[in-house]
């Protein structure tokens, strides 16, 4: 009988010892060793910055931190950390995408960290969880068990260039997040308004399409009442109508904005590998795309001069409530790890106020910490972000959380590629993962998950 964890992760021996040269060496275990996978070569000042005020600390003085940057290298990649654990190389810490925590933990990858606050703390491991938004303590949530500490977070929106809509003529206010929330309706008469085409019939100006950026079919499901999993029947629910509808509108933008020239456009103004300078919405040719928080840093980088906005994603209707979806990462303890008081005080310090406070407004996203976010240790610039945070929730906390999310992006592609129909898309979605769920027979999501999460100053 093929086993759970051979079904899910379906790496082989030969791909297993392919990821063995990037993992690094542990140092030797002591009661103040820690060994930590960091966030990424291009932000290890960060973890250093962390680490050197934690060293400052009475928790810390005596502590011995050793870094290596090796991060998770995709969304739903799970290779270095599954060659790690059973090879006997994992860090006692990692730096992970948050997305991964439930799947890794389903697998056996992830040491839970109830005993631990119940050992360390003077509080129930509900009190200390109640430290930071909800939906991201959802996301790390397994079988009722928590599996890591969640650090920043962020949400999705619009972007859109004043100088392109101003051109075409399109009404800024239906733009201003402060009178107004774009209705699909008017975003598809404001685009028809923006784009522009040759006389061989190539886009030299386009407006926006449903599939681009951080267009995936969660971005819109969660506004068109789609969902992924039903708790109270333990059910797989990708072939919903309102899942139809996620793939009927990307179908429908597609048959007015062919994939293959909205791709020539793109192939023209912003190829791939271009440098960061050299984009379409920089250089004037796109007017309206979908992104969250960390797209302002580059913004104040690379365009600092050009009039770049932000506003909430679209809705069906006139009155309906804004919504949104975010991300981000959380700090776990691999299967295995050396689980010292040391390291406890490490991860709490790094996932908590202290850490948070230094990192996050330098990653231009935001906090999860709750006193992180009331008091503002974040880029101001993404207080439109920081309101979408009551309403957000997180991708559901499932098993196949990782595979789910490959599967939904593939149909996504064959349906704007016209490959397959809304109707093959839902359906291959269903047949894709319902199958997968049922090794977790009656599992349950956390009852807050889906929820609005308390947010300070909101």
């Amino acid at each position: 009988m093929i086993s759970r964890r051979s079904f899910l992760t379906g790496t082989s021996a030969a791909g297993l010892a392919l990821g063995l040269g990037a993992c690094a060496s542990r140092p030797a275990s002591g009661p103040n060793t820690i060994s930590y996978w960091g966030v990424g070569a291009a932000d290890k000042d960060k973890d250093e910055q962390v680490r050197d005020a934690f060293l400052m600390t009475d928790a810390g003085k005596d502590a011995q931190i050793y870094i290596d940057q090796v991060p998770s290298s995709g969304v739903a990649d799970m290779s270095q950390i599954i060659t790690a654990v059973r090879g006997g190389t994992a860090p006692d810490l990692w730096w992970m995408d948050r997305f991964n925590a439930v799947q890794n933990a389903s697998i056996g990858l992830l040491e839970p960290l109830d005993d631990l606050i119940e050992k360390y703390e003077d509080v129930s491991p509900e009190e200390f969880k109640s430290q930071w938004i909800q939906f991201a303590v959802d996301e790390l949530t397994y079988d009722g068990r928590l599996y890591g500490l969640p650090c920043t977070t962020d949400a999705r929106g619009l972007m859109y260039n004043e100088d392109v809509l101003k051109d075409a003529g399109v009404d800024l206010d239906l733009f201003d997040p402060s009178q107004h929330t774009i209705t699909w309706d008017e975003m598809d008469d404001a685009v028809e308004k923006i784009v522009q085409q040759d006389k061989r019939g190539n886009y030299t100006r386009f407006g926006f399409a449903p599939w681009l950026s951080e267009g995936w079919p969660y971005t819109w499901g969660f506004g068109l009442g789609a969902s992924a999993y039903d708790n109270a029947t333990g059910t797989v629910t990708l072939d919903s109508p309102e899942w139809q509808s996620v793939y009927e509108l990307y179908a429908d933008w597609a048959e007015r904005f062919p994939y293959a020239s909205v791709d020539a456009f793109f192939a023209t103004y912003q190829p791939p590998n271009a440098p960061p300078t050299q984009t379409a919405m920089f250089s004037g040719r796109l007017g309206i795309d979908t992104t969250g928080p960390w797209q302002i840093s580059g913004n104040e980088k690379y365009a600092p001069d050009l009039p770049l906005k932000f506003t909430y994603l679209p809705v069906a209707k006139e009155g309906d409530p804004t919504y949104t979806w975010s991300g981000g990462q959380c700090l776990v303890i691999p299967r295995g790890a050396n689980i010292t008081k040391t390291l406890w005080e490490f991860l709490k310090f790094y996932a908590g106020y202290e850490g948070q406070s230094r990192v996050v407004p330098q990653y231009g996203n935001l906090p999860t910490n709750l006193q992180a976010i009331e008091e503002g240790k974040y880029n101001p610039k993404a207080e439109l972000f920081r309101t979408m945070l009551p309403n957000s929730t997180s991708r559901p906390p499932l098993p196949v959380g990782s595979a789910m999310w490959d599967t939904l992006t593939r149909t996504k592609s064959s349906v704007a590629l016209g490959s397959s129909t809304p109707e093959e898309a839902v359906a291959s979605n269903q047949q894709m993962i319902e199958p997968k769920m049922a090794l977790f027979p009656d599992y349950k999501m956390p009852e807050t998950y889906g929820k609005p999460s308390p947010v300070p100053g909101s």
